[in-house]
């Protein structure tokens, strides 16, 4: 989405008329008109304070969010520890790892991740993604009640 639409929205969900968010950042109504039908854009810092205004990312306000289809998404996702993220929320995911047959029982996975890749004639990340999305479905119609 282009800035100036984003800037557009975000100032009418919040309730806000242009002038109410001039105020806020310390302009003019007219900047803030000139924002919105893109005849000019905001100095950095201004563009910071909109951003944190409307509880969004500078690049997602001004539309240079990091997607699928950026080439160094998978660079970017490689460089992040996984496990240790989702660890702080579920800690499991390093307790388990201690466990006795853990080491075993992930070695088997491993084999399993192989054989279905080569079974299929998948890509690695393919191989991930169908793997991941097999788990998942007998995750959601196996869990217990009290689960759901």
């Amino acid at each position: 989405m282009k800035f100036e639409d984003q800037l557009r929205d975000q100032r009418r969900k919040a309730g806000l008329s242009q002038e109410e968010l001039a105020e806020k950042v310390g302009v003019t109504r007219q900047t803030v008109s000139k924002w919105e039908t893109g005849q000019a854009v905001p100095e950095l810092m201004k563009g910071k304070i909109l951003a944190d205004l409307f509880g969004l990312t500078y690049d997602r306000l001004v539309g240079n969010d990091v997607t699928v289809d950026n080439p160094n998404w998978e660079q970017l996702s490689d460089q992040i520890d996984w496990t240790g993220a989702w660890a702080k929320k579920y800690p499991i995911l390093q307790d388990y790892q201690h466990r006795t047959k853990a080491r075993m029982l992930s070695q088997e996975v491993a084999d399993l991740y192989d054989w279905v890749g080569k079974e299929l004639g998948l890509s690695d990340l393919d191989t991930f993604l169908v793997v991941k999305d097999m788990v998942y479905q007998h995750y959601r119609t196996h869990r217990k009640p009290a689960e759901k």
